[in-house]
């Protein structure tokens, strides 16, 4: 569930009260950011791992992707590895500049 909120002259973002609720968090309580890439930044009320992390944005791809991917006919693990295969090898060209030889 996305949730808006403004940061204030001071600099200072208020988290919606459900959320805090939810996330147990109270006045002085300790949460992390972590920024992604292209605007994203990931609120945890723990540190996360790169390994977490990862897992986080593969699950956020899967639930984006997965209507659309079954549309176009992708319904198995062969399938999802030719899918996997591509993004990564698109991430490491397109990003860092690695290609990779067959």
């Amino acid at each position: 569930m996305w949730t808006t909120s403004a940061i204030s002259a001071a600099g200072r973002l208020t988290i919606p009260q459900a959320l805090r609720d939810r996330l147990r968090l109270r006045q002085g309580s300790k949460v992390h950011m972590q920024e992604l890439a292209d605007g994203v930044v990931i609120i945890s009320t723990r540190p996360l791992t790169h390994a977490q992390i990862a897992g986080y944005l593969l699950d956020s791809l899967v639930t984006g992707i997965g209507p659309e991917a079954e549309r176009l006919g992708f319904y198995d693990e062969e399938d999802l590895d030719v899918v996997i295969r591509t993004i990564r090898e698109r991430t490491l060209a397109e990003r860092y500049g690695i290609t990779q030889t067959a």
